[in-house]
């Protein structure tokens, strides 16, 4: 039997205008993320890390520490954002963002702060539309499946 597809343009225009607010939406969690780590780096872990210096490593690693730290809170708030934004999957794309950009902290931090900002806020976007794509298929193991095996690549290969 024929099996008749009837393509509604408005409705993929919605979903392309998901798409495009999922990305706005990771340029800002970027942006906060960036905001954050300051703050955090320099009010929180560094006077808890450097009053005494008997670990001077742990003291030069308050950065990359504050990063990890605030990657995780920013995780939840971009759950909660793609929540109240009706996101399909956000969990996926928060915790697959998550996991690439684990050390952005890291990689940005001798940077001057507008590129270290710029590099935040452009890696964020890339990655929330990636996995915003990979979070529309119609089955969540293959969306699961291959947000996985994605962020293993990447993974792997930062690391070499």
């Amino acid at each position: 039997m024929a099996q008749v597809i009837i393509e509604d343009p408005a409705a993929l225009q919605q979903t392309y205008r998901a798409w495009g607010r999922t990305i706005a939406l990771g340029a800002v969690i970027g942006l906060v993320f960036w905001l954050v780590t300051v703050l955090v780096g320099n009010y929180i872990v560094e006077p808890l890390v450097c009053r005494n210096l008997t670990d001077a490593a742990m003291c030069t690693d308050a950065t990359p520490l504050a990063g990890k730290i605030v990657t995780i809170l920013v995780a939840a708030l971009a759950v909660v954002a793609m929540v109240r934004m009706r996101v399909a999957r956000p969990i996926i794309i928060a915790v697959a963002t998550a996991a690439i950009l684990w050390d952005l902290a890291a990689w940005t931090q001798g940077l001057f702060w507008l590129e270290a900002i710029l590099w935040s806020v452009l890696l964020y976007a890339l990655t929330f539309a990636l996995f915003a794509w990979i979070s529309r298929y119609a089955t969540l193991w293959v969306a699961i499946v291959v947000s996985v095996l994605i962020v293993l690549i990447i993974r792997i290969a930062l690391v070499l």
